[in-house]
C-alpha cells in the first residue's frame, strides 16, 4: 500500500501525503456498511495497518440514512464483537477505538441535536461527509457551528475530494470553516505523476499546514484499500 505512517507530519512538495499512527479513517467493523465483509477481512485489515506502522486505528463506519441506516448502539456491539475477537489473537497490537462517517444531509442537524453522534479521540472529533460536486451544501456551516457549540470538533473527511473547496471562493471557505472550528482530514495520496485539480489543492493545504488528520479510508484487505475487479484467467 502507498505511503507510511510517520510520527511526524511530512510536508511534501509534489501532494503526497503519507500516513500517521493514528489512522483516523477505517471501515474494518465487519457487516455494518461497504467496508470489510467478513471478521476475517477485519482482521487482515488490522494487520496490514499494523504492518504500516500504525499504533491506533478509529474505526468509523457510515451512518448514512437510507444508505447504511447505522446508529450508534448497535455500531457499539458490532465493534465490541470485533474487540473480542482481536483480543484472540497476541500479533494484533494495534489500539481500536469506535468513531463513525457521518452523513452530511437533512437528518445530520436533528442527530447532532439529540447527541446521537459517535465521536473520537481527545479532541472529540466528529467526522462527517458531503456531497463532492460544486455547490456547497447548505447546511455545512450550521452544522459545524452546532457541533462547536456541544464541544465537539468537526473533522470533514477526505476534504480532497470537494470541488466546491477549490479556487478562490474555495479558499474563503475554508479560512470561514477553520475560523468556526473545523479541521481537515485528506486521504493518504501516492506520489502524483501528473499535476491534477486533487493534488494541487492538496498541496495548498499542506502549504498552509491545514492538514490535521491523515486516514487510509480502508475498506478491503487489498493494495489499493478499496474492492478490486477479480482478474480474468488467461
Amino acid at each position: 500500500m502507498f505511503g507510511l505512517f510517520r510520527k511526524k507530519r511530512r510536508r511534501a512538495c509534489d501532494g503526497a501525503v503519507t500516513l500517521r499512527p493514528r489512522d483516523c479513517h477505517t471501515h474494518v467493523v465487519p457487516e455494518v456498511d461497504d467496508g470489510s465483509r467478513s471478521m476475517e477481512e477485519s482482521l487482515q485489515m488490522l494487520r496490514m495497518l499494523q504492518e504500516q506502522g500504525a499504533k491506533r486505528v478509529i474505526a468509523t463506519p457510515h451512518i448514512y440514512p437510507g444508505r447504511f441506516d447505522n446508529e450508534p448502539d448497535p455500531l457499539r456491539r458490532s465493534f465490541d464483537g470485533l474487540l473480542a475477537e482481536v483480543a484472540k489473537h497476541s500479533e494484533i497490537t494495534v489500539e481500536l477505538e469506535l468513531g463513525a462517517e457521518h452523513w452530511l444531509g437533512p437528518g445530520l442537524l436533528p442527530r447532532i441535536e439529540a447527541g446521537k453522534l459517535l465521536p473520537f479521540g481527545p479532541e472529540r472529533y466528529v467526522l462527517f461527509e458531503t456531497t463532492t460536486g460544486s455547490e456547497t451544501p447548505d447546511t455545512l456551516m450550521d452544522v459545524c457551528f452546532a457541533l462547536c457549540d456541544r464541544g465537539f470538533t468537526p473533522l470533514l473527511a477526505h476534504v480532497e475530494r470537494y470541488r466546491y473547496l477549490r479556487g478562490e471562493s474555495g479558499l474563503e471557505l475554508l479560512e470561514d470553516l477553520r475560523s468556526a472550528g473545523a479541521r481537515f482530514q485528506v486521504n493518504r495520496t501516492p506520489v502524483a505523476k501528473r499535476a491534477t485539480p486533487r493534488a494541487d489543492f492538496v498541496k495548498q493545504l499542506q502549504e498552509r499546514d491545514w492538514i490535521d488528520e491523515v486516514g487510509s479510508d480502508m475498506h478491503r484487505p487489498t493494495a489499493s484499500g478499496r474492492p478490486e475487479a477479480p482478474r480474468r484467467a488467461a
